[in-house]
């Protein structure tokens, strides 16, 4: 048994350690810099030897899960290495919030390898009945972790029950009660959108028709205002089953009916949802029968440094009538600071060739990509954050799909119907005998698809890479790319990356896509015109 006043605190080595979770959802705890400031309070009372009283260990990783805290799985290292004698933290539950951490913990102290442990809300004494103390507050403060946890969750699928949720939507306001209503002249344009899609028209085209008419959406946090652009209306807007009264929760998957619930005014209907997923079916599976032909690789990878537009993927005669690939910015705000910046022809640079994006992409995937075991443990693990976000979109993905089958069952009764009429022509007759063939195997893709769908939400986690796939990618990703032809070079590219970022000096840079961005390191790459990071 250890008495605290046989023990000579002034000779340990005490290191501060501190913790306050980005995501701690009671918002109540202490700031890092308070605990700190109490901690060296208590300190100086105690006449304790802080050794890193200057530099004190900060970690902003919840304490909930084990194993997720790098600088704590550290500081217990150092602990055994000799270079701590003892741990100060403001309260037991920053230093654990489960029972495995709160384990190590305790052992330590048993075993004298931690020799104290000084906390400014609670005193612990290194007896039976200290350790015994301790282990309590971290039991306390793992039920009240888990409690509070259950609490928010049935908190947000109560009011997603109700037909609320804090996810914002082009064309709505939330009221006073968090209901969406119609946004008056937003509201309006939405509508418009949605009936010019079923038209036909092209994404950049409705884009432009709501740019015209000073559409945008607030954002509340920080007055951002944010534009209608064809990429939002793409993932956002004619995705989404939203506009016509189903909301999909992003946490869980689930489906409520917002026109059962109260008086919500869709933007559109069923039927014309159900028309436009199909038509943006048929344009991608029409865009992907000429990738042969007319298929350019990275396209809407490649962004424009300076305005952040995507830039467009097409050929260019050079001066000895070659063609090749170019990315070019077309935005002509844009072109007009750029030609303020080039003052040696006067002309803007507007495009960047392809062969330097790839020389570029090529130095990364052959540099960077040197990844290990460990790594894919990391990888693995890493899916965990991503798996909800990846959820909510295969949600997205089915109802589009289920969308497109009702259509395609709607036109398959209307041409059926037609058949049997007596007076249509034979050409007619005809026309509509093979649409019908073109609709019965589309529709039969179609559920092929929403069966493996099914199968990923199922099991979110299916799709993921094996050990060996992983090791081969870090491996053999710079040849396969290099060596591959324009669907190759994009398929695996689009594994890595999510996009690469030019500028008129032809420097780039990158993103990866989680959790990739977190393997591949920090280094800087030649782009064979300038060096990007």
């Amino acid at each position: 048994m250890y008495d605290d006043e046989e023990l000579d605190f002034t000779k340990f080595r005490y290191v501060l350690y501190a913790r306050k979770s980005t995501t701690d959802e009671t918002r109540q705890v202490r700031s890092i810099q308070d605990q700190i400031k109490e901690c060296l309070e208590l300190a100086d009372r105690m006449h304790l030897n802080v050794v890193n009283r200057h530099n004190p260990l900060i970690e902003t990783q919840s304490a909930k899960r084990p194993n997720k805290r790098p600088i704590f799985k550290q500081m217990l290292k150092d602990i055994q290495a000799g270079k701590y004698d003892a741990i100060l933290a403001w309260n037991p539950d920053r230093l654990a919030r489960n029972m495995l951490e709160g384990g190590m913990l305790i052992d330590m102290v048993d075993t004298n390898v931690i020799k104290d442990l000084k906390f400014y809300t609670h005193h612990f004494s290194k007896d039976a009945n200290g350790k015994m103390l301790l282990g309590m507050a971290f039991v306390l403060s793992k039920q009240y972790s888990d409690d509070l946890s259950q609490k928010v969750t049935r908190g947000v699928r109560g009011n997603f029950s109700e037909g609320k949720s804090p996810a914002p939507k082009h064309g709505y306001i939330r009221d006073e009660e968090g209901l969406y209503r119609p946004d008056g002249k937003n509201y309006e344009l939405i509508c418009d959108a949605w009936k010019m899609r079923q038209e036909g028209q092209s994404l950049e085209v409705i884009a432009k028709y709501m740019d015209d008419r000073e559409y945008f959406r607030v954002v509340k946090t920080t007055g951002h205002k944010v534009r209608m652009t064809a990429d939002i209306l793409s993932t956002q807007v004619f995705c989404n089953p939203f506009y016509y009264g189903v909301m999909i929760s992003e946490k869980t998957g689930d489906r409520v009916d917002l026109r059962e619930i109260y008086d919500f005014i869709p933007a559109t209907t069923e039927e014309v949802y159900s028309d436009v997923q199909l038509l943006s079916r048929n344009r991608k599976t029409s865009m992907q029968t000429r990738r042969g032909k007319g298929f350019y690789p990275l396209k809407a990878m490649v962004q424009c440094a300076f305005c952040g537009h995507n830039m467009v993927a097409g050929p260019s005669t050079g001066s000895k009538g070659k063609r090749y690939l170019n990315y070019r910015c077309d935005d002509e705000v844009c072109q007009a600071e750029k030609r303020r910046i080039n003052t040696k022809s006067g002309k803007p640079k507007r495009s960047i060739r392809a062969k330097y994006v790839f020389n570029y992409i090529y130095q990364i995937l052959e540099e960077g990509l040197n990844f290990t075991e460990k790594d894919y443990d990391h990888y693995y693990k890493n899916l965990e954050s991503i798996t909800s976000d990846k959820r909510t979109k295969l949600q997205m993905q089915l109802h589009s799909l289920q969308a497109s089958l009702k259509a395609i069952d709607r036109e398959l009764k209307d041409r059926a119907l037609a058949l049997v009429s007596n007076r249509i022509k034979d050409n007619v007759r005809k026309i509509n005998e093979e649409r019908i063939d073109e609709l019965e195997e589309s529709k039969e893709n179609i559920k092929q698809e929403i069966e493996k769908i099914q199968l990923k939400i199922t099991d979110p986690q299916q799709d993921k890479l094996t050990l060996e796939q992983f090791l081969n990618l870090s491996k053999n990703a710079a040849a396969i790319v290099r060596a591959g032809n324009s669907n190759v070079k994009d398929a695996i590219c689009r594994i890595i990356f999510l996009n690469f970022s030019a500028g008129v000096d032809e420097m780039l840079s990158y993103q990866a896509k989680p959790p990739f961005d977190r393997l591949l390191k920090n280094k800087v790459f030649s782009s064979g015109r300038g060096p990007g990071n």
